[in-house]
């Protein structure tokens, strides 16, 4: 018998170590914005990132968790903090209506790591704000606009200077000679199509609806459109879809997959986002977070020249 109980002593000596040392176990969670699966949207952009994370890793319920919301702030609040006392690690929340959310239970819960898709704004140190480059989206669309117009006019839609600079910049480099129009809309679709004029390629940046992409897609004579994804929900096949020449891309792929690799060693996205305190990390062509994709009637001249502005901007991109 005081053998045995030797045995037994030596071998809770040597296992208290063990129990002492290990790591708390990861767990992974996405906390969906309103609409859940199937919004065409952000939702299933982020979605997709994440199974191809899931699939690399070999991750799996219970360690993988996705979550809804109803949209309300209590909804939000209680659905994070339900995740970060269960034991999740790493909680990722898409889109902007998380913010002030994530922004209360990243204070309440500092040792979980957070996560908050298109959005930069957001300051505590284990919060990684996931942004997107805006001016190159749009200098990409000024790009494709240019090289597709017939009348040699485009116009983008929406009030934003700086972007509308950009989307001219990138309008210029690839067709010095384009006409380039801004259109500022707020809803109102009175008058945006004589605003408009003769221009036969239009990118948009009004996201609430359809109003736009349905205007052009109806225009007489034939206009094209540059869709955004993902947040043009309403344009379901991309390129594919009628009227639409070309597509400037938010590519969900890369971020969740480095969220969800770093989050399972306990770490995160902490690039210098702004000088104020704002981590994580903004996403352009340079990091593989942008892309475009063109139609059939591009040609190969003009899918040459845009290779090159690529090339051009992903280099400018490295050197700043």
């Amino acid at each position: 018998m005081r053998r045995i109980a030797l045995v037994f002593t030596l071998i809770a000596t040597l296992l208290a170590p063990v129990a002492a040392n290990s790591e708390p176990t990861v767990r992974i969670a996405v906390a969906y914005d309103i609409g859940f699966l199937g919004d065409n949207g952000y939702n299933d952009a982020v979605h997709n990132g994440f199974e191809v994370a899931k699939t690399k890793f070999d991750l799996f319920e219970p360690f993988v968790r996705e979550v809804p919301t109803s949209g309300t702030t209590l909804d939000r609040l209680t659905r994070l903090r339900f995740l970060a006392k269960s034991g999740y690690t790493l909680i990722i929340a898409v889109g902007p209506g998380y913010r002030e959310t994530v922004l209360r239970t990243a204070r309440e819960y500092p040792q979980v790591q957070f996560a908050i898709i298109n959005e930069r704004t957001v300051a505590p140190l284990n919060v990684a704000n996931i942004s997107f480059d805006e001016e190159q989206l749009a200098y990409l669309a000024g790009a494709a606009a240019a090289l597709r117009s017939k009348r040699g006019r485009i116009a983008m839609v929406g009030s934003d200077a700086e972007l509308f600079t950009k989307f001219e910049s990138g309008a210029k480099a690839a067709r010095s000679e384009i006409k380039v129009r801004q259109v500022p809309y707020s809803g109102d679709i009175s008058g945006v199509d004589n605003a408009i004029g003769q221009a036969d390629v239009i990118y948009s940046l009004w996201d609430r609806d359809a109003s736009i992409y349905t205007l052009v897609a109806n225009r007489k004579p034939t206009s094209w459109y540059i869709a955004r994804s993902p947040e043009q929900f309403f344009i379901q096949n991309g390129i594919s879809a009628p009227r639409v020449a070309a597509v400037v891309a938010k590519d969900l792929r890369r971020p969740m997959v480095q969220l969800v690799r770093l989050g399972l060693s306990g770490r995160s996205l902490l690039d210098v986002i702004d000088e104020a305190g704002i981590y994580g990390r903004n996403y352009s062509l340079a990091n593989g977070g942008l892309n475009i994709s063109l139609g059939a009637d591009y040609d190969a001249i003009a899918r040459a020249k845009l290779v090159k502005l690529l090339g051009e901007l992903r280099k400018a991109t490295n050197q700043g």
